[in-house]
Protein backbone atom coordinates (compact mmCIF):
# COMPACT_ATOMS: atom_id res chain seq x y z
CA UNK A 1 0.00 0.00 0.00
CA UNK A 2 0.90 3.29 -0.98
CA UNK A 3 2.69 5.70 1.97
CA UNK A 4 0.26 8.51 2.92
CA UNK A 5 2.14 11.56 2.99
CA UNK A 6 2.15 13.65 5.99
CA UNK A 7 -0.91 16.42 6.50
CA UNK A 8 -0.24 19.78 6.13
CA UNK A 9 -2.39 23.12 6.70
CA UNK A 10 -2.71 25.76 4.43
CA UNK A 11 -0.93 28.45 6.52
CA UNK A 12 -4.00 31.09 6.49
CA UNK A 13 -1.96 34.26 5.43
CA UNK A 14 -2.03 32.11 2.17
CA UNK A 15 -5.42 31.83 2.01
CA UNK A 16 -6.31 35.56 0.69
CA UNK A 17 -3.83 34.87 -2.25
CA UNK A 18 -5.25 31.44 -3.52
CA UNK A 19 -8.97 33.12 -3.60
CA UNK A 20 -7.76 36.09 -5.51
CA UNK A 21 -5.96 33.65 -7.93
CA UNK A 22 -9.09 32.05 -8.44
CA UNK A 23 -11.47 35.50 -8.62
CA UNK A 24 -8.72 36.47 -11.17
CA UNK A 25 -9.32 32.78 -12.97
CA UNK A 26 -13.22 33.07 -12.90
CA UNK A 27 -12.49 36.84 -13.98
CA UNK A 28 -10.76 35.90 -17.06
CA UNK A 29 -14.19 33.73 -18.21
CA UNK A 30 -11.99 30.76 -18.52
CA UNK A 31 -14.11 28.52 -16.08
CA UNK A 32 -17.56 30.07 -17.99
CA UNK A 33 -17.83 26.98 -20.46
CA UNK A 34 -19.42 24.31 -19.78
CA UNK A 35 -17.01 22.11 -21.26
CA UNK A 36 -14.52 23.55 -18.57
CA UNK A 37 -16.82 22.75 -15.41
CA UNK A 38 -17.52 19.35 -17.17
CA UNK A 39 -13.86 18.58 -17.16
CA UNK A 40 -13.27 19.81 -13.86
CA UNK A 41 -15.78 17.44 -12.49
CA UNK A 42 -14.39 14.89 -14.48
CA UNK A 43 -10.52 15.26 -12.95
CA UNK A 44 -12.91 15.01 -9.34
CA UNK A 45 -13.97 12.09 -10.04
CA UNK A 46 -11.05 10.49 -11.16
CA UNK A 47 -9.28 12.45 -8.32
CA UNK A 48 -11.77 10.51 -6.32
CA UNK A 49 -11.32 7.17 -7.88
CA UNK A 50 -7.28 7.03 -8.23
CA UNK A 51 -7.14 7.66 -4.48
CA UNK A 52 -9.88 5.68 -3.13
CA UNK A 53 -7.80 3.28 -1.39
CA UNK A 54 -5.65 6.46 0.51
CA UNK A 55 -8.75 7.93 1.07
CA UNK A 56 -10.42 4.66 3.00
CA UNK A 57 -6.76 4.14 4.49
CA UNK A 58 -6.66 7.92 5.72
CA UNK A 59 -10.46 7.81 7.20
CA UNK A 60 -9.33 4.52 8.80
CA UNK A 61 -6.05 6.04 10.65
CA UNK A 62 -7.67 9.13 11.37
CA UNK A 63 -11.31 8.28 12.47
CA UNK A 64 -11.32 4.91 12.94
CA UNK A 65 -13.89 4.45 9.87
CA UNK A 66 -14.48 0.82 8.37
CA UNK A 67 -13.37 0.77 4.94
CA UNK A 68 -17.40 0.38 3.71
CA UNK A 69 -18.56 3.04 5.41
CA UNK A 70 -15.85 5.17 4.00
CA UNK A 71 -16.57 4.40 0.64
CA UNK A 72 -20.58 4.75 1.09
CA UNK A 73 -20.35 7.93 2.79
CA UNK A 74 -17.15 9.78 1.27
CA UNK A 75 -16.52 8.35 -1.83
CA UNK A 76 -19.44 6.57 -3.45
CA UNK A 77 -21.78 8.89 -3.05
CA UNK A 78 -19.07 11.97 -3.81
CA UNK A 79 -18.91 10.03 -7.07
CA UNK A 80 -22.36 9.44 -7.47
CA UNK A 81 -23.67 13.19 -7.33
CA UNK A 82 -20.80 14.26 -10.10
CA UNK A 83 -22.10 12.17 -12.07
CA UNK A 84 -25.42 13.01 -11.32
CA UNK A 85 -24.22 17.12 -12.02
CA UNK A 86 -22.50 15.82 -15.48
CA UNK A 87 -25.52 14.39 -16.62
CA UNK A 88 -27.54 17.50 -15.90
CA UNK A 89 -25.23 20.57 -15.87
CA UNK A 90 -26.05 20.99 -19.66
CA UNK A 91 -29.74 21.01 -19.51
CA UNK A 92 -29.94 23.23 -16.39
CA UNK A 93 -27.27 25.74 -17.88
CA UNK A 94 -29.00 26.02 -21.04
CA UNK A 95 -30.92 29.39 -21.55
CA UNK A 96 -34.61 29.06 -21.24
CA UNK A 97 -37.66 31.20 -22.56
CA UNK A 98 -39.18 33.57 -20.27
CA UNK A 99 -43.39 32.17 -19.01
CA UNK A 100 -44.90 34.68 -18.05
CA UNK A 101 -43.75 37.89 -20.22
CA UNK A 102 -46.00 40.49 -21.84
CA UNK A 103 -46.95 40.66 -25.53
CA UNK A 104 -45.20 44.10 -26.31
CA UNK A 105 -41.31 41.78 -25.13
CA UNK A 106 -42.14 38.80 -27.11
CA UNK A 107 -41.17 39.88 -30.51
CA UNK A 108 -37.88 41.14 -29.26
CA UNK A 109 -37.26 37.02 -28.14
CA UNK A 110 -35.79 37.64 -24.29
CA UNK A 111 -34.22 34.83 -22.82
CA UNK A 112 -33.20 33.81 -18.98
CA UNK A 113 -29.54 33.23 -19.41
CA UNK A 114 -28.07 31.15 -16.52
CA UNK A 115 -24.32 32.71 -15.78
CA UNK A 116 -22.08 31.74 -13.17
CA UNK A 117 -22.05 34.42 -10.58
CA UNK A 118 -18.80 33.99 -9.12
CA UNK A 119 -15.87 32.17 -7.17
CA UNK A 120 -16.45 30.02 -3.66
CA UNK A 121 -14.55 29.04 -1.31
CA UNK A 122 -15.10 25.32 0.60
CA UNK A 123 -13.28 24.60 3.81
CA UNK A 124 -13.67 21.45 4.62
Amino acid sequence: MAKIPSFEHTPVDDIANIAARIRTSFLSHKTRPIEFRLTQLRKLYWGLKDNEALIIEACKKDLGKPSFETYMSELAWCMNDIVFMQKNLPRWAKDESPEDIPFTNKLMGPRIRKDPLGAVLVIG
